[in-house]
């Protein structure tokens, strides 16, 4: 990983994996949102796009 320690990996991968977390989270909470809000410019939730062949 680059660095120095053993100790300063674990700790850079448990900060890294927190951050993912809360982006996924973020991302997530987006979507919810604006699904319910009924804007159509989201996919629909089988992955299609408008238009896109199913």
């Amino acid at each position: 990983m680059g660095h120095s320690t053993a100790r300063a990996a674990l700790v850079h991968q448990h900060a890294t994996a927190e951050r993912e977390r809360l982006i996924a989270r973020s991302v997530s909470d987006l979507v919810t949102r604006a699904r319910t809000s009924g804007s159509r410019s989201l996919p629909a939730p089988d992955g299609h796009g408008t238009g896109t062949p199913g």
